[in-house]
Formats: structure tokens, C-alpha cells, sequence
């Protein structure tokens, strides 16, 4: 009986050590809080400054930041938003070194973050954004992925400011949408106040869930980019639309190098009489490449 008594105890203190164990090895981490501040320009190009607040249980080394970039557009083609990173910070305003990287249609920033064990920081980053506005035949768009739909964590709350030129002050529309990718709830809200749309979430975000906001500007009131930038832009993004334009040109150059006559370097005289020693036969298989009976004919004649 004592030998049993012995091994029970024995027993429930290894349960008790696993679990304080497991307890100990715990590890999670959560958005407390993603705020966007987005200054749009004139020339429909933008500056975004994030502020991300991290919760984060247990020992971590970093997050990733995955900003969409490639978006559909019209005709099967591509729309991408050139970003560049300015800075990223923690919240005392030490810089931060990352890693960027583009994937498909993302561009990925790894961010390691010193002292991310049971504690909670704060990452900002800075960047701007060109080809940010769409110029469409009637009004302009700003629609803007506030968060991403990549993060592996839910997010209990995000806001964003878009400022505007002062000129489009009163004549904006704007509207938002929360969830997954291709959700259309609009868990959000979206206060419009002169030249400037706020934006808030109601409830938390899940995971895999985003902010994205939409705003309507009356045509003419922010500059296109010329011509050229918007070639140079579309031609970065759908490179093979112009492979056969590519090919054409090489195939060109090769039947300019190889594939042409030679020059004989003479000028070559006409004949009008037919030549010597040739028969009638002859003759008229040279002119079709085919033997008629005429041919044969006229050469018994001759």
C-alpha cells in the first residue's frame, strides 16, 4: 500500500511538472493595435506611416509585414503600387534593421524586434506608395488595404487617417470593409471631415482578416502622371504584353545578321535573249519547276 501511495505521488508530481512545463514553453502574440496615417499627394502618390502595437507571450524575434502590391486591372492586365520603405522604428524611435523581399503579389518585410519576450512593443513604419490613386474616364480612386489580409493573429483594433489636397476639401465619398480577403462586411467606420476620412473598426479583426478603405474623388481634382510615367509604370507591371514586340525585334536583328542575301557587289545585267545550249524542255521546267508535255513536245520539235 505504501508503494502505491509512493508512485501516485510520484505520478501527479511529473503531471504537475509537465504542465507547469508546458505552461512555461507558451508562446503567442497578438495586435493590440494598427494605426495607418496616409497623406495623399497631388500627384496621386502617397506617404504612409504605420504604428503597430504587439502583445507578445513568450519569446519571439520578429513579425513580417506583408504589403499587397499587385492588384487586377482592367483587360487581364496587372495594377501594382511601387512602394518604398523610408524607415522602420520601434517606438522610441530606434531604427530597426528588415529584410524586403517581393513574393508574388506582396512585398514582404521581415522585422526582427529585440526584446519581444513577454512584453509589448511598438513597430512604425514609413513608407510611400506611387501609382496609389486610380484615374478612371469619370472620378478617382483611393482603395487601400489598410492592414494586409496575411497576419497569422487576430487584430482587436485598427484606425487610418487619409488626408487629401486641401482642393478636394467637401467632395469626397468614401466607405470600408472588414474580414478576410473578398469579404464585403463593413465592420468599420468612415467619418469624412473636409479634406480628411477617418477610419475605425468596430470589433476585432480575426485572423487572415484586414481593414481595407475606399474613397471617391471627383475627377480633376488631383494630377495625373504623364504619359510616359504611366507607360514606364504599366510596363513594369505586365512585362509580357510586350514579349511579342520583344521577339519581332530579335527575329529582325537575326534576319538582318543571317538571314538576308548576300550582296553580290555587282550589278547584275539583264538578259533578253534565251540562254545557249539550253532546250526547250529545260527552259520550261526552269520558269514553273514543272515538266508539261508542251515542254517535251517543243523539244522534240526543236
Amino acid at each position: 500500500m505504501t508503494m502505491r501511495l509512493a508512485a501516485r505521488k510520484i505520478a501527479i508530481a511529473v503531471v504537475c511538472w509537465m504542465a507547469l512545463s508546458a505552461l512555461g514553453f507558451a508562446r503567442s502574440w497578438e495586435i493590440a493595435d494598427f494605426g495607418d496615417n496616409i497623406q495623399v499627394q497631388q500627384d496621386g502618390s502617397a506617404l504612409v506611416r504605420e504604428r503597430i502595437t504587439l502583445n507578445f507571450e513568450g519569446d519571439w524575434h520578429g513579425i513580417h509585414r506583408t504589403i499587397p502590391i499587385q492588384y487586377p486591372g482592367p483587360r487581364g492586365t496587372n495594377y501594382t503600387l511601387f512602394v518604398k520603405i523610408v524607415r522602420i522604428t520601434e517606438g522610441e524611435g530606434n531604427a530597426l534593421k528588415y529584410e524586403s523581399s517581393t513574393s508574388g503579389d506582396f512585398l514582404d518585410l521581415k522585422i526582427p524586434i529585440p526584446g519581444a519576450s513577454d512584453a509589448t512593443r511598438v513597430v512604425e513604419i514609413e513608407y510611400t506608395v506611387r501609382n496609389a490613386v486610380r484615374f478612371f474616364n469619370d472620378h478617382d480612386e483611393f482603395y487601400w488595404n489598410v492592414t494586409g489580409n496575411d497576419w497569422p493573429v487576430p487584430i482587436h483594433h485598427v484606425s487610418a487617417i487619409v488626408s487629401f489636397p486641401a482642393n478636394t476639401a467637401g467632395s469626397l465619398r468614401a466607405q470600408a470593409f472588414t474580414g478576410v480577403y473578398g469579404s464585403s462586411a463593413h465592420d468599420a467606420t468612415s467619418e469624412v471631415n473636409g479634406a480628411e476620412v477617418a477610419f475605425a473598426t468596430t470589433s476585432s479583426l480575426p485572423m487572415r482578416g484586414g481593414l481595407t478603405v475606399d474613397v471617391f474623388i471627383p475627377q480633376g481634382l488631383l494630377s495625373q502622371p504623364g504619359a510616359l510615367t504611366r507607360f514606364g509604370w504599366f510596363l513594369s507591371s505586365n512585362p509580357v504584353v510586350f514579349l511579342p514586340f520583344v521577339t519581332l525585334g530579335v527575329m529582325y536583328l537575326l534576319w538582318r545578321w543571317k538571314g538576308r542575301d548576300p550582296d553580290p557587289g555587282v550589278s547584275v545585267a539583264p538578259q533578253y535573249e534565251p540562254p545557249k545550249d539550253i532546250s526547250p524542255a529545260e527552259a520550261g521546267t526552269l520558269l514553273d519547276d514543272t515538266t508539261h508535255p508542251r515542254d517535251i513536245t517543243s523539244t522534240i520539235v526543236d
